[in-house]
């Protein structure tokens, strides 16, 4: 977990990335996004299969395995750009994990969790699964 200061830092980053990255998103992408919910995601589903008329008449749930965990480091920063704090990205991504009984290990894929930047995993889904090709309804 994030000390206290790298927890600020991740919040001050995803307020300054979620705002451009929202207006891009797939408008029926409801994992991780502010001010969505499952019940809103379950909403869009019924509307969408409810009628006699309706085209679509069954949803798909699914969980992608591990896809957090296999986010690439170099990809993820050229989709960021020359945003200022693309450094201290860079650090956070890099910082890896100590686990009990195994000590310290690196992070050389994927995103961290727990910290304050964790709802940062949006922009991170849209970046893995392209954003309008994948929608999470």
């Amino acid at each position: 977990m994030p000390v206290i200061t790298d927890r600020c830092h991740q919040a001050r980053v995803r307020n300054a990335l979620e705002p451009e990255w929202e207006a891009r998103f797939e408008p029926r992408s409801y994992g991780f996004r502010p001010g969505r919910s499952c019940q809103d995601a379950i909403g869009a589903i019924y509307l969408t299969c409810k009628g006699p008329l309706a085209r679509r008449v069954w949803a798909l749930d699914a969980d992608l395995a591990a896809a957090f965990d296999r986010i690439d480091h170099a990809r993820l920063l050229q989709t960021i750009g020359h945003f200022p704090a693309r450094r201290m990205v860079a650090d956070w991504l890099k910082a890896g994990v100590f686990e009990p009984g195994r000590g310290f290990t690196p992070t050389e894929e994927g995103t961290p969790q727990g910290g304050g930047a964790t709802r940062g995993r949006t922009f991170v889904s849209e970046y893995t699964f392209g954003g309008s090709t994948m929608s999470m309804v």
